[in-house]
């Protein structure tokens, strides 16, 4: 089943069954039933047809979240147009290079972004037809007559999706019709999902998930604010008010409700099962929520990105049993094990390209994970040089996706996480990685969490930490905290080189999720605090 025909698919098995339930303007809550989402999103088609976009054109979608925007979303895939979603949360001139490569020839946006459009310059020497959802509208009253179906190979550009830029410019990660619904076919079968359920997704994209999956999607705020601003009072409001019994957040946001519900001592008797992907969640975060859930609640991790979601699941129960105390003594993060349809390899560590007969490293070797199935995207777009990085091609013609991240498989066969490759640090008594080193000093019950970086000096480049304090700890003597952590890195081999820690107020995170640590801007402000003395 296409992604286009799905929504149809489920507005024909159960009409009135609400897809979306959200804050109203007259009313407490509004509903936007199955049946009246497919109406809206034919309209949207019927609107389409009527301009001269022929299959395949890219188009750029600048909508803010609303029943329209998702309307609008179905009825593009529907009439074959390619929609290039990019986070304007990125930095709107970083929207310029992003939308220079992918050369659209639709810009859909509201008047408000139609209007950064044209003071930012973006796309204009490719740009043909620039609409808001109301102009689609109206064209579509003057058309009496349903839209001709549109055939879209399986193999066809369904949709270019650009990556947070976390660790740099954004990618546009190229996905087919296949690779989402590989992604939909593993993500469902991975977490036990049945089309039952009603999910509170913190994030646009999980409520499009939804969407395909004939879920009820409950959307405390439409607006969908950044994770580490989301409101935990309406969150927990939402579930409450709606039986919620499944949950998509990220860290960021799952630790604000996890914060909020222990300090005010709710439990979410229907919440059943507790999705959180982005970045690994801290345990103590994890240790917080499950208090909120009834029995036989679960809290599961998923590890993935852009170019390849989901690759491996964990639950907070096997976190907290027993990976958290490895973590804490340097093992890294424990991310669960491959899902099934997803082939995961750990290739040796290199900044070059990898040939396909790359032989895989054996259990409890450090490297880079690499992976591929049914939801691994096969190109970047206009980054051919990334391509040959950041792909291999097999003798079978099937693409291994090498994640940028580093890692190692246990005996158990379970997957742990040790860093970005790009954000290991690399000194003249070795080679050091993030999350292991990490691990050892956010074990301290004042550290929310650290960051090792880098620091050139006479010598070589030298191993410094950074350290965000928990809450309850921003106040302390951080001359104390600071010999303690000395004595902590003193006492460990991992840690022994780290002769310097710095305390942040808040380390900077990436836009989409606000989980990942840039430690990118952390290093330089070492380095300039190296320079000052």
């Amino acid at each position: 089943m296409s992604l286009a025909t799905r929504l149809q698919h489920h507005a024909e098995r159960f009409p009135a069954k609400p897809v979306f339930i959200y804050p109203g303007r007259t009313s407490a809550w509004e509903t936007v039933s199955y049946g009246q989402l497919a109406g809206r999103a034919e309209l949207f088609a019927r609107g389409l047809a009527g301009y001269a976009i022929v299959p395949g054109t890219r188009a750029v979608l600048m909508v803010p979240p609303s029943v329209d925007f998702f309307a609008l979303v179905f009825a593009i895939l529907q009439r074959g147009i390619v929609p290039v979603m990019v986070d304007p949360a990125i930095g709107l001139q970083n929207v310029t290079p992003c939308l220079a490569e992918t050369a659209p020839q639709v810009y859909f946006g509201s008047p408000l972004t139609q209007a950064i459009r044209v003071l930012f310059g973006w796309g204009r020497a490719t740009l043909k037809l620039n609409l808001t959802p109301a102009d689609v509208l109206r064209r579509a009253a003057h058309s009496a007559k349903a839209p001709a179906d549109v055939s879209v190979s399986e193999q066809d550009e369904a949709a270019i999706v650009y990556t947070s830029g976390s660790t740099g410019l954004p990618k546009g990660a190229v996905y087919s019709a296949a690779n989402f619904a590989g992604q939909i076919d593993i993500l469902s079968k991975a977490l036990g999902l049945s089309g039952d359920e009603i999910d509170l997704p913190a994030f646009p994209l999980f409520a499009i998930i939804d969407c395909l999956l004939g879920v009820t999607a409950v959307i405390p705020d439409m607006r969908f604010p950044p994770p580490a601003r989301v409101d935990p009072a309406k969150i927990s409001a939402a579930i409450r008010a709606h039986h919620v019994d499944t949950m998509f957040a990220s860290p960021a946001a799952l630790a604000r409700v996890a914060r909020y519900g222990v300090a005010h001592g709710i439990r979410f008797a229907s919440l059943k099962k507790v999705i959180t992907a982005g970045a690994p969640a801290p345990a103590e975060i994890q240790e917080q929520f499950v208090r909120l859930l009834p029995p036989g609640g679960q809290l599961f991790g998923i590890y993935g990105s852009t170019e390849a979601l989901p690759v491996s699941l964990i639950d907070s129960r096997e976190v907290l049993g027993e990976t958290r105390a490895l973590s804490a003594q340097g093992a890294g993060v424990c991310i669960g094990r491959p899902v099934p349809g997803m082939d995961v390899h750990i290739l040796p560590i290199s900044d070059e390209a990898l040939p396909a007969d790359t032989a895989a490293l054996p259990p409890g070797e450090i490297g880079e994970i690499a992976v591929r199935g049914a939801a691994v995207t096969q190109r970047y777009v206009g980054r051919a040089a990334l391509d040959r990085l950041g792909k291999i091609r097999s003798e079978t013609g099937d693409v291994i996706h090498r994640m940028g991240d580093l890692g190692y498989f246990d005996e158990q066969g379970r997957l742990w996480y040790c860093g970005r490759k790009s954000q290991r640090v690399v000194t003249p008594n070795g080679t050091l990685f993030t999350e292991p080193l990490e691990g050892l000093f956010n074990a301290h019950p004042a550290v929310y969490r650290s960051a090792l970086v880098g620091v050139e000096q006479a010598g070589g480049t030298q191993a410094w930490l950074w350290v965000e304090l928990s809450p309850s700890a921003r106040y302390a003597d951080r001359e104390r905290l600071k010999a303690e952590l000395l004595a902590l890195a003193a006492s460990h081999p991992l840690a022994r080189s780290i002769r310097n820690i710095l305390f942040h107020p808040a380390f900077p995170t990436d836009v989409r999720h606000n989980s990942k640590i840039i430690r990118e801007k952390l290093a330089a402000l070492a380095q300039q605090r190296s320079k000052n003395g």
